[in-house]
């Protein structure tokens, strides 16, 4: 009994270890943080007469290599550089959680829930993915949302990549 006892709380910390909100994107040994630029999504909360929601910006792929399980990271540690980091936005559906990976299937594929940016990561650097959601009805009902622009600012708020850079514009017919 006390060896499942060990063994199971061994497997509890070593998967609390490996699971987490950060994505490394570099390979080689864990950098230091004034080696490596950081990318962190934005987080929105939503509420309803019943629940609370916490909507995000996520991270699809970087550099054309997808971020499987992209779901699970809200923080990217970079290499510094120039990077394609593609985003999305994604919103909480509460207890239907098993319609996140078709949700984050449509997300991606649209473009007017997702954009990709090119930015240059600096060593040491904190950046922030902003987004706004657009909707055509009222902000808690994610039902109308129609678009989300997204952009990148610095620690003090200075815009890396522009509001316009990351601007959806609609196609008029």
């Amino acid at each position: 009994m006390k060896q499942f006892q060990f063994s199971f709380i061994l497997t509890c910390l070593l998967s609390a270890c490996t699971v987490g909100s950060v994505y490394r994107v570099y390979q080689g040994e864990r950098l230091p943080a004034l080696a490596i630029a950081t990318l962190e999504g934005s987080q929105f909360l939503r509420q309803d007469w019943l629940n609370r929601y916490t909507d995000a910006v996520r991270f699809a792929q970087v550099d054309d290599i997808a971020i499987e399980n992209s779901v699970a990271y809200n923080r990217l540690e970079l290499a510094p550089g120039f990077h394609d980091v593609t985003v999305y936005f994604y919103w909480d559906m509460g207890s239907a959680r098993g319609m996140a990976p078709a949700l984050v299937s449509y997300a991606v594929s649209r473009d007017s829930m997702s954009r990709r940016m090119r930015f240059n990561a600096r060593a040491g650097e904190f950046y922030r993915v902003m987004a706004e959601p657009h909707f055509t009805g009222s902000r808690q009902d994610i039902t109308t949302l129609t678009h989300v622009d997204f952009w990148i600012v610095d620690r003090d708020g200075n815009e890396i990549v522009t509001r316009e850079a990351g601007s959806f514009i609609p196609e008029v017919n």
